[in-house]
């Protein structure tokens, strides 16, 4: 199956290197010391703010998905399960991580499934566990690396269809 081209970005070359250190979780320290980003403290926020809105994502899960979409992200930065093997897990858990993808908060999960906070706290354990990452921000890239989700559930205006995968997979730089 061919995946339809995805529409092209329109990233600054610095909201692309800011991009790939929140895949990479990078810490706020680390991003100011970057020499190509050279920016203060309280510039990081509101860049990852104007990333937000660049993108149209919603939360950091979303944003490192789609950026895995895009394949401005191509690892996770540690090896994952998911990358390596084909998982077939719970329906819950497969909610939550299309939630998780989507932009979906903690409590707009808990809400939708009708259950407690720390309820999808433990889904969350749980679906760590499964993909083999130990963030949410690692699972959503997994997710989209691994074609574990569709497309659309990273942009609505995509097609309904897993992302290609291409090899070899490692850790980030």
């Amino acid at each position: 199956m061919a995946t339809a081209a995805l529409p092209a970005h329109s990233l600054t070359g610095q909201q692309v290197r800011l991009l790939r250190h929140l895949g990479a979780e990078s810490t706020v320290r680390t991003i100011t010391a970057d020499p190509e980003l050279s920016w203060e403290r309280t510039e990081v926020d509101a860049a990852v703010k104007d990333l937000l809105t660049a993108t149209g994502t919603r939360t950091a899960s979303q944003l490192v998905a789609w950026g895995a979409a895009q394949r401005i992200i191509t690892e996770t930065s540690e090896p994952c399960t998911a990358l390596a093997v084909s998982i077939q897990f719970p329906q819950r858990l497969r909610r939550v991580l299309v939630g998780w993808v989507g932009g979906s908060t903690a409590p707009e999960l808990a809400a939708d499934f009708g259950v407690t906070a720390a309820t999808v706290r433990g889904y969350g354990r749980d679906l760590r566990a499964w993909l083999g990452v130990r963030t949410q921000i690692q699972g959503s890239i997994a997710a989209v690396l691994a074609g574990l989700v569709l497309l659309s559930d990273v942009d609505p205006t995509w097609p309904a269809e897993p992302l290609l995968r291409t090899e070899p997979r490692g850790q980030a730089a």
